[in-house]
């Protein structure tokens, strides 16, 4: 009784404590509102300008010094040197776990605030080093071919609101006087495509507003003092986001009480003239923004922006708006500042003692470790091939293209320290159980001479080759001799270097019996002027036969044994007026692996995407893994009946046809720099895999809608989607087990709580995610099929049992009645649903709402 006692004090005393922060930052936020308009009242018309765009300059009469509103946070302090590396937001989210969320940006801010404090007052106001940080991003994932679905937390807005409410306070600080840096939310609202973001302003439905777009925003406000919040590029219902004052005035600041500062996303003001053409000129993109309630808008580069922040003043001089427009923008903006204590005497502000020593600190490390932990899901383990123990396997080997990288994903800066590839977490964590190998090799280096040979001359070296005038590889060849190698470097003209050679075009092929050293995956590039490609056994490894075919375009490894001879040809085209170049390198494993007994070894393969197939300014309009990848993987598979496939991603992977052919697949995501120890941790069964998904992984992603139709209720997400998933919402499997029993629902006026008792059934230590879905039974309306409303980590011991409370309040039931234009909770039956993923519903009971 006295535990229990003590845990109720406990979360009184945290209430009391944010009820106190809370009434403290409103005193803050008037005191500086007081402040920033008494700046505001003493200055001129040009220095207000000074102050509108990204890059403010300063005013020296006033003790105003210049600030850079750019800088970047969304995993660690990026893009200014070395900072501890976290995993990107998809893995935080698959960790379901908003307490250690906080206790990163709680280190990512101490980071920040260090580099600050260290830097010079010129150096305070360079973009990357000021305090204004432009995280998170709460875009709802609703579509997987978006690009930037890894800077998410994935396509469920309540569990996005958890995560991201937990961001801000880390970033913000509990001090009551000073932010400790400025979280900023993005992109408000519905920027969900790349290839037409800068113009595209889609139509969509206040419902679809209102119940999917706009919670996160909404929550983030009302739970946090978050205070700063970026428009999109992209407009909504025909009108440019940043010039839409029904979204920033009357939406964000009537309606939902935000206060602080709206800057808009870069390059904005030129893009409203000239992509957007919703402003005729400047001057008038300048007003749209500033009246619709914009207080900072960024430009696109430095020469731009000098002329872009006078639009605001010509905007004034033409009567487009009032004077007392502009400064309600400045004042807010400069409020923002003045939090931050950048405009006063900040001798108590306890973030400007914060020491680089923080930078890289072994407790930050082992946060990033602890998210690549909680944030690895593990989605297939057939056979139990996992966890690798000594008494499975005798040795682990790596293949793929990632074995010897480190993915941070986008938005990244240097790691603070050793960023931790697979192969070296493992020799790190278990080099002492297991004899470990890698099928990689190092250089890129031509073939030599002594593996090649004349094809049906077996004691002739070299490689037959064959020139065709042209550029079609038609006709008979002019001629036919044997070269060295796959090595044709020349100069212009050529006729005189090699007269041989066809001109003014040609066309080659070289062929050779290729004998390799090494059993193990070989990987092949080709350097050429012109088209080139490859083939290993008449299979095509490499085909850049276009105009200027760009290099090292390599295979993703073809398995190849010692000693066995293959057959290996290339061709080329050269066009006019170019010189020759079509250069064939190689690397070759870095150890010999043989496949004997391959019963007793575990092969890893590290593959999936990299940030640049799917990122900011670019969709990726298919999600399979690339061929080449697949090719390995079936060839690999054949021979090792143990294998783990891990994939590296920042979006959705159709996964079905790779489900088929490796029993065990583990998704890592984009991992930061301790992700490798993480990985050995996990495979080893140091650490239990505990992650669960969250979005859903779909069969045929081109069963989905259209990807610029924005209403998810046509298809989209676990709350629409019936069927086409290979891998639901809230999935992910562990090495143990975990049974739910005995749930009890009660409820009141205000609140439905479910209890229930969760066991460790299995073997292993672990942790769980219990998850809670309502679905409602007797709408009129549509509904979704069910809704996230309540989720809980713990862990469990083997054999262990805990009673799990989950409780959510009667506002949450709540859906947008387009006719009443308000939110409504219907009378009539619900379904409280506890869940291993949205999928897979085991306990369930039905209440009544009068």
């Amino acid at each position: 009784m006295k535990k229990y006692i003590l845990i109720a004090l406990y979360s009184m005393c945290m209430l009391l404590v944010k009820v106190s922060l809370a009434q403290d930052r409103t005193a803050l936020h008037k005191k500086a509102t007081k402040q920033a308009t008494d700046l505001v009242s003493q200055m001129t018309l040009d220095e207000k300008v000074g102050l509108i765009e990204m890059t403010s300059l300063p005013i020296d009469r006033l003790d105003i010094p210049g600030h850079h509103w750019w800088n970047e946070a969304l995993h660690g302090v990026a893009r200014r040197g070395e900072a501890t590396q976290f995993p990107v937001p998809l893995s935080m989210a698959s960790g379901w776990n908003p307490s250690l969320i906080k206790d990163m940006t709680t280190a990512i801010s101490d980071e920040a605030r260090a580099l600050n404090n260290a830097d010079s007052a010129e150096d305070k106001s360079k973009r990357y080093h000021g305090l204004t940080l432009w995280s998170p991003v709460i875009n709802m994932a609703r579509d997987p071919r978006w690009g930037r679905t890894e800077e998410t937390y994935g396509e469920d807005p309540f569990l996005t609101t958890e995560l991201a409410s937990a961001f801000v306070n880390g970033l913000q600080g509990d001090d009551p006087n000073y932010l400790k840096t400025v979280a900023t939310i993005k992109h408000f609202v519905v920027n969900n495509t790349e290839h037409n973001r800068l113009y595209v302003r889609p139509d969509v439905s206040e419902r679809a507003l209102r119940e999917y777009y706009f919670p996160a925003y909404r929550d983030v406000i009302a739970r946090t003092d978050v205070e700063s919040i970026m428009t999109a590029y992209n407009g909504l219902n025909g009108i440019p986001c940043s010039a839409n004052k029904w979204l920033v005035t009357d939406i964000l600041r009537d309606e939902w009480g935000f206060n602080g500062t709206v800057v808009t996303d870069v390059g904005v003001p030129g893009h409203m003239v000239e992509k957007h053409k919703y402003a005729k000129n400047g001057p008038e993109a300048a007003m749209l923004m500033i009246t619709a309630g914009v207080d900072m808008y960024s430009g696109s580069d430095r020469a731009r922006e000098v002329n872009e922040r006078t639009w605001s003043k010509q905007a004034v001089e033409q009567g487009l708006m009032k004077e007392s427009d502009l400064d309600q923008a400045i004042i807010r903006n400069l409020a923002t500042r003045i939090k931050l204590g950048l405009l006063r005497s900040d001798e108590d502000n306890p973030y400007t003692k914060i020491s680089t020593i923080v930078v890289g600190a072994e407790h930050h490390l082992e946060i990033a470790r602890q998210i690549a932990r909680e944030g690895a899901v593990l989605l297939q383990n057939k056979n139990e091939v996992l966890p690798a123990t000594p008494e499975k396997y005798k040795s682990i080997l790596f293949a793929g293209p990632y074995v010897n990288d480190a993915p941070f994903g986008a938005y990244s800066g240097n790691a603070a320290g050793i960023a931790a590839t697979p192969m070296l977490g493992m020799k790190a964590i278990a080099g002492d159980q297991f004899e470990i190998k890698s099928q990689l090799g190092g250089k890129w280096l031509f073939i030599p001479e002594g593996n090649l040979n004349v094809p049906g001359r077996p004691n002739t070296k070299g490689v037959t080759g064959e020139y065709f005038a042209g550029t079609k590889l038609e006709g008979e060849p002019v001629s036919v001799r044997t070269d060295r190698g796959f090595d044709l470097d020349l100069p212009k003209p050529l006729a005189h270097i090699d007269p041989e050679i066809p001109q003014p075009t040609f066309s080659a092929r070289w062929t050779a019996e290729l004998t390799p050293n090494r059993t193990g995956l070989h990987y092949f590039s080709i350097t050429a002027l012109s088209g080139a490609r490859v083939w290993i056994n008449d299979e095509k490894v490499l085909d850049n036969w276009h105009s200027k075919a760009s290099d090292n375009e390599e295979s993703q490894g073809i398995f190849l044994e010692a000693g066995k001879t293959v057959d290996l040809k290339v061709e080329y085209y050269n066009e006019e007026a170019e010189p020759a170049r079509a250069l064939l390198k190689w690397v070759e494993p870095q150890e010999d692996v043989t496949i004997e007994n391959p019963e007793d070894k575990l092969l890893i393969y590290v593959g999936g995407l990299t940030w640049r197939m799917s990122k900011e300014s670019h969709d990726r309009m298919n999600s399979i893994l690339p061929e080449d990848q697949m090719k390995e993987i079936k060839a690999l598979a054949a021979i090792y009946p143990n294998m783990l496939v891990v994939l590296n991603g920042g979006t959705v992977m159709q996964l079905s046809e790779l489900n088929d052919v490796v029993p065990s697949i583990l998704l890592q995501w984009f991992p930061g720099q301790e992700g490798g120890y993480a990985l050995a941790e996990l495979i080893t069964g140091k650490v239990n895999p505990s992650g669960h998904l969250p979005l859903t992984f779909y069969t045929d992603p081109d069963k989905l809608p259209d990807f610029e139709d924005y209403e998810i209720s046509k298809g989209r997400t676990y709350m629409y989607m019936k069927d086409n998933v290979t891998y639901p919402f809230g999935y992910g499997l562990s090495y143990t087990a975990f049974n739910y029993s005995g749930l009890k629902v009660t409820q009141n006026k205000k609140e439905v709580s479910a209890v229930l008792d969760v066991t460790n059934t299995g073997v292993m230590d672990g942790d769980d995610v219990i998850q809670l879905y309502v679905s409602n039974l007797d709408s009129e309306v549509y509904q979704p099929i069910r809704q996230l409303k309540a989720f809980k980590r713990i862990s469990l011991a083997k054999g262990e049992t805990k009673q799990v409370t989950l409780h959510f309040s009667m506002d949450d039931m709540q859906w947008w009645d387009v006719n009443k234009q308000k939110y409504v909770v219907n009378p009539g039956r619900y379904e409280i649903q506890i869940g291993k993923s949205s999928a897979e519903i085991v306990e369930k009971q039905i209440i009544t709402v009068k």
